[in-house]
């Protein structure tokens, strides 16, 4: 447990079961805990501190690679998914690397898959959100792992949350006659309100409400945590991905759905936009310490070296060596050719073509992972 959450214990519901509460129009009240601009403002500062770093591919991928498992391990594990860590690694290094068939995982290693497919389709699930998108999210999550009847439909009997002992009824979701004016609410306020706000108090308050809300007869947890982290990319979070965020955020389950209850209960955010805003600091606090151990800027390359690297890194395309050599003064061609090579040898840049037609180009393994749109974003921004 992190322990500067060990203050929200004290937050709980008054009884069980806890009901939704129906908000048409949707106008949430916010406030935020005192040290909240100054948490915020440096989460956001190691957000862009993420994009000065440079690895190696392997270690960059390594990297990315570790974080995306832990973060669908975390998330499918909490709802009863049974396999390990290790085994959804296995899995994600073999989808990111292409030689994993969709077609033929089944079960436990099929929700797995479906969690990947999210790096290469992020664009789709830009502002402003839909109906339909998310229902297409609930579809690509469930896909193969839940009744086909239930994909992409939202609930239409009434639900309850209860325990795994002894049963008892511990929250009330919206009944199914309501869901579709519900969800037609919250979808106005995140496409007309929410971005007027701060990042983590909007995805916070939406992924709340969804979850109050609980459209979906299964999988609503599973959306509405990647909804969360979709909210935070598309405004203004851009590394986020590389963080192991439901590691922090799930790691005190107990705490987790205690809060989410109060805030049902209390009508009050502010202590869940505080555990939230604390896990996401601490999470980039994680990372920040990880990628600064393996970037390449920090080992004993000379200024030249670097300067190279870093405007091969914003350039994105492919560059001869006398293009390079006009990114340097005061060294001549065959220094900045030497230079290009050991930049090679570390894994921070690849060569394309040969002889004459040689070419090189940043290192970028995320292009088979995020797709070309995705990473290049990535890497124009130095």
């Amino acid at each position: 447990m992190i322990k500067e959450l060990q203050h929200l214990y004290q937050y709980q519901s008054r009884g069980y079961p806890v009901r939704h509460r129906r908000k048409v129009p949707f106008k949430p009240e916010m406030r935020v805990t005192d040290d909240f601009i100054s948490m915020e403002n440096k989460i956001r500062e190691y957000d862009s501190e993420l994009d000065r770093f440079i690895l190696s591919s392997n270690d960059y991928r390594e990297l990315i690679i570790d974080a995306y498992s832990s973060n669908v391990h975390k998330t499918t594990s909490l709802e009863g998914n049974p396999l390990s860590e290790n085994e959804v690694k296995r899995i994600t290094r073999r989808t990111f690397d292409g030689s994993n068939s969709l077609e033929n995982e089944v079960g436990p290693a099929k929700e797995i898959v479906n969690h990947l497919k999210f790096p290469a389709i992020l664009s789709f699930f830009r502002f402003p959100w839909t109906h339909e998108k998310i229902k297409t999210m609930h579809s690509m999550l469930l896909e193969g792992i839940s009744r086909q009847s239930t994909l992409s439909s939202y609930r239409e009997t009434r639900a309850n949350i209860v325990t795994d002992d002894h049963g008892q009824e511990l929250f009330i979701p919206c009944p199914p006659e309501h869901i579709e004016a519900e969800m037609n609410s919250l979808l106005e306020w995140v496409n007309n309100e929410a971005s007027a706000y701060n990042p983590i108090v909007g995805a916070t308050v939406f992924f709340h409400e969804f979850e109050s809300i609980h459209p979906f007869q299964d999988g609503n947890g599973r959306v509405g945590r990647s909804l969360f982290n979709i909210f935070l990319r598309n405004l203004g979070y851009k590394n986020l991905h590389k963080c192991k965020i439901e590691n922090f955020i799930l790691g005190d389950p107990e705490l987790y759905y205690q809060l989410l209850a109060f805030t049902d209960d209390s009508g009050s955010y502010r202590e869940l936009i505080d555990m939230f805003t604390i896990s996401i600091l601490k999470c980039y606090e994680q990372t920040i310490d990880e990628y600064r151990k393996k970037d390449l800027l920090g080992r004993d390359l000379d200024e030249n070296s670097k300067r190279l690297l870093l405007l091969a890194k914003k350039n994105g395309a492919a560059f001869t060596i006398k293009e390079a050599n006009n990114w340097v003064d005061g060294i001549g061609y065959q220094s900045v050719r030497y230079k290009l090579n050991e930049l090679v040898e570390l894994g921070g840049l690849r060569k394309i073509g040969k002889g004459r037609g040689l070419k090189l180009v940043f290192n970028d393994p995320m292009i088979s992972i995020l797709g070309s749109e995705e990473s290049s974003r990535d890497t124009k921004k130095v």
